[in-house]
């Protein structure tokens, strides 16, 4: 009798089987790797969270590009210091508004049930108005001493308000999975702050910073409205209903969110501007522009991505009652990456062709520094998603120890600026950069596979 088809060669040793029979495992395993990546791929540009990033990402983009057309048409008619004054009172404003709820709105996202939810609003709105109150009075102080002039700083309370208010309505519509609201929000505001902007400068104001700090109220405001109206049925009911023992159970629930998240907020912030920070410190002026130009460059799709995709990640891993919770997995990262990747790649190397065309000019050398740059704000688009949904869960120590830990790599970068080159630092933020959010992503995969056996748990229980 002979012997069936492969029985003799499963116990020859490797050695002795035929190079194509040894070969054909791993190779059988590559073409399985490379059909789950299409699949994947496929995926997530076809299944429904794939089409929602994508039609929030097409309206952020339409917001994006009216807003910085309309920007480049002010520029022609206003001084550019305006462009600088406004800079100072912009960055006073977000710094404030970044800690003015100690970043309990996201638990309004990551509430497991809607009452839940409606108390962690209420408590944003007692935790923000006290801040708003101390922010408001630190400001008048700023004003009165000279620091910023008082003409605009009296309107630094009613930016900070709106843009608070804004970011409870995006807290509120993300919850309710509210893309489009999300996307048209965006354009509305996109088309009433440079339309504003446009018109203030066209008055007889004689001050065109004050005309930047008006039109962003009224870009705000205008983005206020329309949220507000969308989620009308969820804010009618915030009146009622208040309980300083439900708000104390919902504020030790996700006491790491101050504790934890808020200094995590700051340090990833930090990180992220680091490359701006370093570069006119230790290199020359035309270097220094050009580490400028090229951070801007990249990080308008940096902006578009992030903006389109947290959304997104935050309504899907959110937990909530009555199902197991999703799971962030490691074949969604490398899918990510290889992805947003080569969006990236396309955009360095369309930069880099045109180097002969730039040899004449002041950015003869931009080239030199895209790449690095480009990777750099690669890791930071892919990162944002991740380190946001982090916040979903409450465990929070280990997501500021990741931010730390980068901030303490833009430490080293600017050591190394100092003591060997600028563009040596540039290479290991970008480096740093790739580690951080890979960092995030397995710190994401564990808190959400966490949270999904918990949530199992409690439902076989019941």
């Amino acid at each position: 009798m002979e012997p069936r088809p492969g029985v003799g060669d499963a116990h020859m040793p490797m050695a002795q089987m035929p190079m194509t029979d040894a070969l054909a495992p791993r190779r059988s395993r590559l073409v399985d790797l490379m059909e789950a990546v299409r699949g994947l791929a496929a995926g997530l540009i076809t299944a429904e969270p794939g089409r929602d990033a994508a039609r929030l990402a097409f309206r952020l983009f339409g917001a994006r590009a009216m807003s910085v057309v309309t920007l480049i048409v002010a520029a022609w008619f206003v001084d550019i210091e305006a462009f600088a004054e406004f800079g100072v009172y912009q960055s006073c404003a977000t710094l404030v508004w970044i800690a003015i709820f100690l970043r309990y709105d996201t638990a309004i996202v990551a509430a497991s049930t809607d009452r839940e939810s409606q108390v962690a609003l209420r408590l944003c709105v007692a935790v923000g108005a006290v801040i708003w109150l101390v922010a408001t009075v630190a400001a008048l102080g700023v004003g009165i001493g000279g620091f910023i002039r008082l003409k605009l700083i009296l309107f630094f309370p009613v930016a900070l308000l709106m843009r608070a208010m804004l970011r409870l309505a995006f807290a509120l519509t993300t919850r309710g999975g509210d893309f489009k609201g999300l996307g048209r929000a965006s354009l509305v505001q996109s088309i009433v702050q440079p339309a504003a902007l446009v018109i203030l400068i066209a008055l007889p104001l004689q001050d065109d910073a004050l005309c930047f700090v008006l039109a962003d109220v009224i870009g705000h405001a205008s983005g206020v409205l329309y949220l507000s109206w969308r989620r009308r049925h969820q804010f009618a009911g915030l009146a009622k209903g208040w309980s300083w023992l439900a708000l104390g159970i919902v504020a030790r629930k996700w006491k790491g969110l101050p504790l934890y998240n808020l200094p995590g907020a700051f340090l990833s912030l930090a990180f992220v501007m680091s490359p701006l920070l370093i570069a006119p410190l230790s290199a020359a002026a035309v270097y220094a522009g050009h580490v400028a130009l090229a951070y801007r460059i990249f990080d308008v799709p940096t902006q578009i991505i992030t903006a389109s995709s947290t959304p997104i990640f935050l309504h899907r891993l959110r937990p909530m009652a009555g199902r197991v919770g999703a799971i962030f997995g490691r074949h969604v990262m490398v899918l990510l990456i290889l992805f947003l990747g080569a969006g990236y790649a396309a955009v360095a190397g369309s930069i880099i062709a045109i180097d002969p065309w730039l040899d004449p000019t002041e950015l003869a050398d931009l080239p030199k520094v895209v790449p690095v740059i480009a990777t750099f704000q690669l890791f930071v688009a892919l990162a944002a998603p991740l380190n946001d949904s982090c916040a979903l869960y409450p465990q929070q120590r280990w997501l500021v120890l990741v931010n730390g830990l980068a901030a303490l790599g833009s430490v080293a970068a600017a050591f190394v600026a100092l003591q060997v080159s600028a563009h040596a630092a540039l290479v290991v933020l970008a480096t740093v950069s790739g580690m951080r959010a890979l960092a995030l992503g397995e710190l994401l995969r564990k808190l959400s596979r966490i949270n999904s056996h918990s949530l199992a748990q409690a439902a076989s229980a019941r």
